[in-house]
This record gives C-alpha cells, structure tokens and sequence, in this order.
C-alpha cells in the first residue's frame, strides 16, 4: 500500500495546486462584474434559503448553546467554536454526518471504506475517537464499549438538522469526562420549523439508492409535532485489492418523531425518539431511543430544565448468535440558570447515568471476549460555572468545575478559568486553562483478544486491565475573532495540549513464549497548533469560506511494542488541512458550490499507517424550477478516481479507497 501512496503523492501535489487555482480562478471570475445581467441578481435568489440571505454579520451573531450550555452569540463565546448550519450542509452536497464535519476547521475526517470514519478533533482521531464527546439533542451519542461514536448508524435525517456546533478545546466543566479534545453538538429543528412535509430521492453511483420523508402539523393550540422516515443503500468503497472484497456494501432504516409544545407562558416540553436498523457486511446493527426535556422560566433572570433519555443498541454477528453486543443507557440531568447580583451570571447542574451491556459470552473465532460478559455501571455529576462581569460589556471572567464518579476511577475533578474580552463590537479576545479527562472504556477493562501478526511474526494475545487510572490533559487556549467589515470577519485559535497517563500496549514475554500484550499507561504528549477561519461574502449573492488548521503533535512513550495503540492514534491526524469553499447564487433560480480540501500526508511510526497527501473538489449545482421544488447534481471527489484517506487502524481493518462519484437528487417541499 504504501508503494502505491508515495507513486501518487507527486501527482496529487500538483492536482492540489491545480485545483485551488481553478476553484480560485472560477470564484473570482463569478465575482468580478460581468454586465448588468449578472451584476445584481434578483432580490429573491438572495433571500433563498433561510441562513442564506443574511450577512457574515448576522451569522456571527447565531446562538449557540454548547460553550455555555446557555444561549450566547458565536461571536462573543470564550471557547473556539464553529456552526455548520443548515444552509452550510445543503450546498456542500454531503449524504452522511461524518462528512459534515469536514466543513469545520480543526476536524479531523477521514473515510476508511464505505460504511467506517475515522473522526477527531486536534489530533488522536480514529475509528472511535477517545477523547471527543459527541451529542444529538441533549443526548449523548458516546459508545463506553470502546470510548467512541459508531458513526455507521448516526445518520439523522440531514434536512432536520438546524445546526451543528463544533467545540474545539476541552468543555469537561460543562459536558463531562471524555469532552477532552472536544464536543460536537448536534441540534435538531423545532417541530414548529418543520410544518408540512418534504420528500427527497436520489441514486447515484455510489449513492446507489436514498430517500426520506418528514411531515409536521399543529397539535391543538399550542403544539407540533413531525415525524420522518428513511432508508439509504450505500456501495462499497475501493479496497487496497481493487475488488470489493474488503469492504461492503451498508443499507440503513430510520424512522423518527418529535413535538414540542409551548404548555404555557413559562412551561416548554419536549418528546422525541428513533429507531433504526442497519446492514454492514454481516452485522446487524439495531437501536432506539427516546428523550424528554421539560423547561421552566423561574423569573425574568432564572430558568430551570429537567431532560431524560433511555437508548439501547444491539449489534449482532448474522452467522454466529455468540457474537453480539447489547447495550442500555439511562440519563436523567438538571439544570438551573440564574442571576445573582449584577456581576454573576451562574449555572449549575447535577445528573445521573446508569449503563448496562451484555457482550460476548463465548469465544467465537476471531472476535474478543470480555470478563465479566455482563456489566453495570454508574456515573453521578454535579458541575458549577459562573461568569463574572469585571467590565461591564467589556470584561468577563468564567470560572466552574465539574466533579463526577464513576465505578472505575473514583472521583474526578474537570475545572476551567476563562477570561472573555470584547473591547468594541469587531472584536473579541479570549483565554482559557482547563482540565479534562477520560475515563477507562469498557473494552479496555475487561477485553481478551488475539490481536494481528506483527513484524516478528508473532499472533500476540491482549489483554484488559481493570485497574487502569483515567487518562489527563491540561490545556492552554486562546482567541482572536476580528470583523473588519459587515461581510467579512476572522476567526484565530491557538491550543497547547499537555497529555498524561495514556492508555496504550505493553508486551510481555512469558515463560511459555509467544507475546502477552497488556493495556495500561504508556505515554505522554504534547499537541499544538490552530485554526483560522475566515468569511467572506464580497456581494449579495456570492459567499467565501477558507478553513486552515495546523496540527503538531509529539508522543513519548514508554512501549517497545511496534502497534502501541497512543502512538497509532497520535499518527492518524494531519499536520495541515485547507478547505476553501465558494456558494454562488445565480440568475433563473440556480445556486453553484465548488468546494476544494487539501489534506497533508501522514507518515506513521510504521508503513501501515502511511497516507500520502490529498487533494479534491467536490461540485454542487442546484435548480428551482418552482419554489417547492429542487433538483440538484453532486459530484464527489472529483480529482481523480480513487484515493486514501486513512491508513490500516487500531483494530487491524485495512483501508479502502475513496471514489470519485456522482449523484443526483429531487427535493420536494409541500
């Protein structure tokens, strides 16, 4: 694999440099006046779309949740935040959440074959990223079993996304163990935004076949509701054998509701649930879940909210019922918001979660056990953060700490001190030192396993470890968020992550011979870098985003063993990823996206983790004949026929290549 990569490394270089100077070119010249034809496009091509129309100014003043778990503007929040909205998720022309994210500066995503994502933030990304909390709705989308996110069965419905907020950064204090490199906050609309019903189709050649359906109507005088339904059958990417031997094909039912009701002037609820079943290769993959959420206004200064969820997921092996994971997740969270004084402005919470799992019982070939097969575990939360005003409209000084138990580590403690200055309306600086950490997974308590032949030859055995401490990072941020014009701002972080007590492998050598493996704490690290993102809409009807990220990270560990799992993760993120992203919005109702992304090389502490540099565009362009409908076509990936994104991962599958496609698709509203 690799000698393929280093032959098309040279190529992909100038493929880079080639298309950045055509996205450029082509953007420029759709800027540039050209006659009165194109100078000013009709006032309601602007106006299609909701986020569309507004200015870069408007945009920074969207609100978010997820830095404050309080509603603040983007432009004005003490952490590096970025918002894919809604309109950002539609123009790029993506078909799945992982791919979403690759409109976000500082996110790692890379496709590992057709059904598989490695995705992290600020380095350690991977097939299931160990330190990123990731969150639908208020519930979380975490896995304890290997302390990630299986990204195959989160796929909501794309058009009922309302936005999703990135948080670059630990947010431990509010959001708990593991948000330790960051949280990825998905919200969805309100069931009063989706009121009628919308239906989507498409094929094309490796989106073979999707659609979707959602309805909403008013319940009563005060209520909404919606329900939706999906199914979608994905092809095979290209595996490193050019057959589709080593991937698989993936198909996925989904069906979904939710209403909202406004019980009176102070009382809000929510309910919402779904449920899925998904085919990868030969696993089923099933799940459901239901959240409620009750918000209370206490007084003009004081609020309060209540929110229960129950999911439970099952992934069973079609040939051998032994082979089978089964899990439960209980959470019940309260939060109060209030003032005191003129200076403070307080939150506080306290929460419990109760999971419960059944995993592999008897050996199966090839697939790990785990001792005890049956577990049960309890996590108590309590969190406090205040935000000071030392000038008023000028100076804050946020401070909290979160304190929670869990069964494995006892207690720990995540505290943060940010300071937050806005001297005028364009600008905002910012700082932070915090604390996060990550707790053992369930896997690497209790898991036994042969891992992969290595390069001496030996079938090593890995074991777990169930007195493994909690992993530690301390974390120095700061920001820089300028708006020099109505229609043009600057977004700069910059982050230095010092990591401690890394789980990762160890080998021993016993009497017997042959290689023991054990997991326990083998490293440190150290990463820096930033993120700048910048915005740009220099006419009505023309938008601009450019995204640079910069990663550098060291690892030292105490491991001889060649695939320690800290130094295999710490070789998945690229030092350097550009994006450049041009939305044009022309005369007779048609709207282009060209969308360019340059991701570096990788070169890994062994072949198999080697990727070579990238470059590729994928291309939108989208019609409205009448209002109600769309038709759009989508080319993916259009650089070249296939390339890597990733190489061989932690647990030993090989990579396929990622295809060039196309598709089209029919959007109709009613």
């Amino acid at each position: 694999m690799k000698d393929k990569l280093s032959v098309r490394s040279c190529f992909l270089r100038r493929a880079c440099k080639t298309g950045l100077t055509i996205v450029s070119a082509a953007s420029l010249l759709m800027v540039l006046p050209r006659g009165n034809a194109h100078a000013e496009p009709p006032v309601q091509m602007a106006s299609a779309g909701h986020l569309s129309a507004l200015s870069i100014e408007d945009l920074m003043q969207i609100e978010v949740y997820s830095a404050a778990k309080q509603v603040e503007t983007v432009f004005t929040t003490s952490a590096a935040i970025y918002v894919i909205t809604a309109e950002d998720i539609r123009n790029s022309g993506v078909t799945s959440l992982a791919d979403a994210l690759r409109l976000a500066p500082g996110v790692q995503v890379a496709r590992i074959d057709g059904n598989k994502w490695s995705v992290g933030i600020r380095g350690f990304a991977g097939r299931f990223a160990t330190k990123l909390m990731v969150i639908q709705d208020g519930r979380t989308l975490y896995n304890s079993l290997f302390s990630g996110v299986y990204w195959n069965v989160q796929e909501p419905m794309l058009e009922d996304i309302e936005q999703i907020e990135i948080i670059r950064g630990p947010a431990a204090t509010l959001w708990g163990v593991n948000a330790v490199n960051g949280v990825i906050n998905i919200t969805t609309k309100h069931a009063k935004d989706t009121t009628g019903g919308i239906v989507t189709a498409s094929v094309g050649s490796e989106e073979r076949a999707s659609t979707a359906a959602r309805y909403g109507a008013k319940i009563g005088d005060n209520g909404y509701f919606r329900i939706y339904g999906k199914y979608f059958y994905r092809d095979a990417q290209f595996p490193v054998d050019q057959s589709d031997a080593g991937d698989s094909f993936w198909n996925e039912w989904r069906g979904g509701f939710r209403g909202d009701w406004d019980i009176n002037v102070n009382n809000k609820a929510t309910l919402q649930g779904d449920a899925y079943t998904s085919r990868v290769a030969n696993y089923w993959y099933n799940g459901q879940n239901i959240l409620g959420r009750w918000q209370r206004t206490l007084s003009d200064t004081s609020n309060m909210s209540v929110q229960l969820f129950f999911d439970q997921t099952t992934i069973q092996n079609r040939i051998s019922s032994d082979d089978r994971e089964a899990r439960n997740t209980g959470d019940i969270e309260l939060q109060h918001v209030f003032t005191l004084g003129s200076r403070n402005h307080l939150i506080w919470g306290t929460g419990y979660r109760l999971m419960s799992d059944q995993l592999n019982e008897n050996p199966v070939m090839g697939q790990p056990t785990y001792s005890p097969p049956r577990s049960t575990d309890q996590l108590f939360t309590a969190f406090v953060q205040d935000k000071i005003t030392l000038l008023p409209d000028t100076l804050y000084f946020i401070v909290g700490s979160r304190v929670e138990h869990n069964e494995t580590t006892g207690w720990e403690v995540q505290p943060t001190g940010r300071l937050l200055l806005t001297p005028s309306e364009q600008h905002t600086l910012w700082g932070a030192v915090s604390r996060a950490v990550r707790t053992p997974s369930r896997a690497e308590k209790s898991i036994s396993t042969d891992m992969w032949q290595d390069s001496a030859g030996n079938w090593p055995h890995l074991n777990g470890n169930p007195n493994l401490p909690a992993e530690n990072m301390i974390a120095y941020e700061g920001g820089y968020r300028y708006q020099p014009l109505t229609d043009l701002s600057f977004d700069l972080a910059l982050f230095y992550n010092d990591y401690s007590s890394l789980v990762g492998v160890k080998a021993d050598t016993p009497s017997d011979g042959g290689v023991q493996l054990s997991i326990t704490p083998t490293a440190t690290a150290i990463s820096k870098g930033g993120e700048l993102a910048i915005n740009w809409r220099p006419l009505t009807w023309t938008d601009f985003v450019l995204a640079y990220s910069y990663l550098d990270m060291t690892v030292n560990s105490t491991s001889s063993y060649e695939l320690d799992r800290v130094v295999m993760y710490a070789d998945t993120a690229p030092s350097n990823q550009v994006s450049l992203k041009s939305v044009l919005t022309l005369p007779e109702h048609v709207k282009c996206t060209l969308w360019f992304r340059y991701v570096s090389g990788i070169h890994g502490s062994t072949p198999v983790y080697d990727v070579s540099d990238y470059g590729t565009l994928d291309a939108r362009i989208a019609w409205k004949p009448v209002p109600d409908l769309e038709l759009s076509v989508v080319g993916q990936n259009l650089f070249e026929p296939n390339h890597y994104e990733f190489g061989q991962d932690v647990f030993g599958n090989l990579p396929a290549q990622v295809r060039r496609s196309v598709y089209g698709k029919v959007t109709w509203a009613f």
